[in-house]
């Protein structure tokens, strides 16, 4: 997105985000900054856990305006002496989301093939697809309506891409796969390359089994950058639409995951693993083959899923429990610790 040239007065700001104003309405905000680092006639937000907390970093603010939830006000005494301007609004980060199209804009997509772009004859494109420099698009992939293509990415054969989804530079997306509407792959992430299936040969010492199946992408998934999603030995490996995926993920052969989940940076999910709806696995957490995950589950980062989950809820730790039950056991191990070190002491 490129910055938009808007300014609007804090009270104006205040009436778009339905927000109540405390402090200088007529302050121009023409723009966004990060709470850490405070830029005059900007809009950043805050949250915290108690208005003390809070007021300790208010008061340092120098003319901004400021997303407070109604919760985390100081008195209105304290209000006076703030330089900063407070928008109070039911949920901070939402207003502030909402407020990025204010002051942001979307790139608009060329709406053309580049010359040096590669586009076999046998591929279909429909209206308004945009397709960069260097891009490769293979024989019978289906490009849907408004589907934005960057510079060098690959789509090889028989690949069928919905309407409005997006493919970043470096992007590659094998053969037979396919990814549905209103979808977005960040740079350098491959989609159906071979999973990982080798058998012990007596010959060979090691044989690799052929990976024929696909993978099949619902839609508004986003994937992020440097991501691998296997394709299967046979079938489909498959992601549940509105499904969000962070950068270095790996997603292992014949895995299904349901719809509406968050798959957090570097996690690693092996073949076979079955994900229901809504399902959240923290950053560096690893799932172990032929697992399955109920729908609901959050999963609390680098745990190791060992063994199936079939109740909804929070789980931590290696291998992965419950939470509350992971808590107790560390706190039983820190006493047991404290006694043993008194004992060596005595």
């Amino acid at each position: 997105m490129k910055p938009r040239s808007t300014s609007l007065s804090a009270k104006d700001l205040a009436q778009t985000l339905q927000a109540s104003l405390h402090g200088n309405g007529s302050l121009v905000i023409a723009g966004l900054c990060a709470l850490h680092a405070p830029a005059p006639g900007r809009l950043t937000f805050i949250k915290g856990k108690s208005p003390t907390a809070v007021w300790r970093t208010l008061i340092k603010l120098p003319e901004v305006a400021v997303l407070v939830e109604p919760n985390l006000l100081p008195d209105t005494e304290a209000l006076r002496s703030l330089r900063c301007v407070l928008l109070v609004v039911p949920h901070a980060q939402r207003a502030f989301v909402d407020a990025v199209n204010l002051f942001y804009e979307p790139e608009l997509a060329s709406h053309t093939v580049h010359p040096s772009a590669q586009v076999d004859p046998t591929a279909i494109i429909s209206d308004g697809v945009s397709i960069g420099p260097l891009a490769i698009i293979g024989e019978r992939v289906n490009l849907g309506t408004g589907v934005i293509v960057h510079n060098s990415v690959t789509i090889s054969r028989d690949v069928t891409i919905g309407a409005r989804t997006e493919l970043h530079s470096g992007v590659v997306v094998r053969e037979g796969c396919s990814l549905g509407s209103d979808c977005i792959v960040h740079n350098n992430t491959v989609i159906g390359a071979d999973g990982f299936g080798y058998i012990p040969d007596p010959a060979t010492g090691i044989r690799k089994v052929p990976q024929v199946g696909v993978v099949q992408v619902g839609d508004h998934v986003e994937i992020g950058a440097g991501s691998t999603i296997d394709r299967a030995s046979v079938g489909a490996t498959t992601i549940g639409s509105h499904t969000k995926v962070d950068n270095q993920v790996q997603i292992g052969h014949n895995v299904t995951i349901g719809s509406y989940c968050m798959i957090c940076a570097q996690v690693g999910i092996a073949g076979s693993a079955t994900l229901g709806d809504r399902v959240v696995l923290g950053g560096g957490t690893g799932v172990a083959d032929h697992v399955c995950i109920v729908s609901g589950v959050r999963v609390g980062g680098h745990a190791g899923v060992t063994s199936s989950i079939t109740e909804p809820g929070d789980y931590m730790g290696m291998p992965a429990i419950k939470a509350g039950l992971y808590r107790r056991q560390q706190a039983h191990l820190k006493r047991l610790a404290s006694r043993a070190r008194n004992t060596n002491e005595e």
